[in-house]
């Protein structure tokens, strides 16, 4: 009997839904059945690409006009009780599509409420995942705050205490936890794992997610010269990502901060928008994209990786030995975790979005292009993940909880 695999990502963003993309792609190989679970990018991205998918009940972040999160804003529209409500919802739309489907396994990529709902039906369940103490702002940055603003965020912190106890725990039901980064200690995801060592024997680090390694010369120069690059030149490659309104938002700063920028840049910029159109435009000299499929390829071709600090984006660029100037999410702890760890490597520049401009970016990116230390430690790091294969060794854990269970 064929077995069945049920994966759950994430939905906010591509970061998860992309890299559990190539995994259910290996399983499939391997003879086995797999369905979707996701909503909003996550959705988007599994329609585009024509995968069987559940849609699942949505959650998100409210955001500000400039992209930062608005705290204030999402209380107020999922605040504790309505929040518990919808996480409700959720779990009990997973398990309609859990008894629908029958998995043999669930595979969740950083989603409690098809952990619990699998539990709640005594199904095995692979965690994936590279933050597993989940953390908010102490106070938002950028902005000046009223007495009231702070009692608000000291009441929200306190708060959390709680709530991130109670994601551990559910982290916790999970029969294996799967790490997709780099071995120690190289490891970019360390300051937000801390994960309990009562969890240990759980915890797996499989590697990078990528889905080919071919860094050769000879593969990078045809992609340059199929997308009319000179071969001999600097080749910045930015990869915007994140949620919708972020994305907008880093692409459009990046588009004004290129401008000026020197004649012999070759620069790239993918927005991210995995619904856009598909072909090549030139906006100030820049080579503007939609959505790319072959992100990979870009980002192995290329000589700078400007992007989001999102864990995804860091593992396919250090696979591929890239240097990077990383732009977080304002307020967004994960990528100032991720940014901030790949800094300390001496692979990455940051900056902050609300310093971001024409001169801050020109200056960082001489920087990091200039000086010959990026790109020696991003490519030493590359050679320590030559020989590791997480999608494989992924699968063979998936099927190894269903063969066991």
């Amino acid at each position: 009997m064929k077995l069945r695999v049920y994966l759950a990502p994430c939905g906010i963003g591509l970061g998860h839904i992309t890299r559990v993309h190539p995994i259910a792609t290996e399983l499939n190989r391997r003879g086995v059945e797999t369905v979707f679970s996701t909503y909003i990018d996550g959705l988007d991205y599994a329609k585009h690409n024509h995968l069987p998918t559940y849609e699942a009940v949505p959650i998100n972040f409210k955001v500000r006009t400039d992209g930062t999160i608005d705290f204030k804003l999402t209380a107020a529209t999922s605040g504790f009780s309505l929040g518990i409500r919808m996480f409700l919802r959720q779990v009990v739309r997973e398990i309609q599509y859990l008894k629908q489907f029958r998995p043999d396994v669930v595979l969740s990529d950083s989603r409690a409420s098809s952990l619990v709902a699998a539990w709640l039906l005594r199904i095995p369940v692979a965690l994936m995942l590279n933050q597993f103490r989940v953390e908010i702002i102490r106070r938002p940055s950028g902005r000046s705050l009223t007495p009231l603003d702070r009692l608000f965020f000291f009441i929200a912190n306190v708060g959390w205490l709680f709530i991130r106890t109670a994601i551990q725990l559910v982290w916790g039901r999970s029969q294996v936890i799967l790490i997709p980064d780099l071995p120690s200690p190289y490891t970019i995801s360390i300051g937000n794992l801390a994960i309990p060592r009562r969890y240990n024997d759980k915890v797996k680090l499989i590697g990078p997610i990528i889905e080919q390694h071919n860094n050769s010369r000879a593969r990078n120069d045809n992609v340059r010269r199929e997308i009319g690059l000179d071969s001999k030149l600097p080749f910045i490659y930015a990869a915007v990502s994140g949620p919708k309104v972020e994305r907008a938002i880093l692409a459009q700063i990046l588009l004004e901060s290129f401008r000026g920028m020197p004649k012999n840049y070759q620069i790239v910029l993918s927005k991210g928008d995995a619904e856009g159109e598909r072909g090549m435009r030139s906006v100030g000299g820049v080579r503007v994209y939609d959505w790319i499929e072959d992100q990979e390829d870009f980002i192995r071709a290329s000589n700078l990786v400007i992007a989001r600090a999102g864990h995804g984006t860091i593992m396919k660029s250090l696979v591929y030995g890239r240097p990077m100037v990383l732009v977080p999410i304002p307020d967004h702890t994960e990528q100032y975790g991720n940014a901030r760890r790949a800094v300390s490597l001496h692979v990455a520049e940051m900056i902050d979005q609300n310093m971001l401009n024409h001169d801050t970016l020109q200056s960082t990116v001489e920087r990091v292009l200039e000086s010959p230390e990026y790109v020696t430690n991003a490519v030493r790091i590359s050679k320590e993940t030559a020989s590791m294969d997480a999608v494989a060794l992924a699968c063979d854990i998936v099927e190894g909880l269903a063969t066991n269970s």
